[in-house]
């Protein structure tokens, strides 16, 4: 089984002449996140802007990441490159 090392990084830009940050981490299948949540309470606030907004399969929840925690918590940043979100992981 091969793995890559995915850390979450910081994405910077300029809107309206301000310089906004956003955190980005990644899932288990691999997709880039940042924090969007829809409304208060939202159980799946995370959310893949390379998909439509009303997309559910842009939507994930905290558990499907794999940068969050502690950087020396088990399996953080790893990501198997054959990972099959149906198969090999029970949510």
């Amino acid at each position: 089984m091969s793995s890559t090392r995915r850390e979450p990084w910081i994405h910077t830009w300029n809107e309206d002449g301000i310089q906004r940050q956003a955190q980005i981490h990644y899932t288990y299948d691999d997709c880039s996140v940042v924090w969007a949540p829809r409304y208060p309470g939202d159980p799946q606030p995370w959310f893949d802007g390379d998909r439509a907004e009303d997309d559910p399969s842009a939507r994930y929840e905290d558990e499907d990441l794999v940068t969050l925690g502690e950087q020396s918590d088990p399996h953080f940043g790893e990501v198997d490159d054959d990972l099959d979100l149906d198969d090999d992981l029970d949510f």
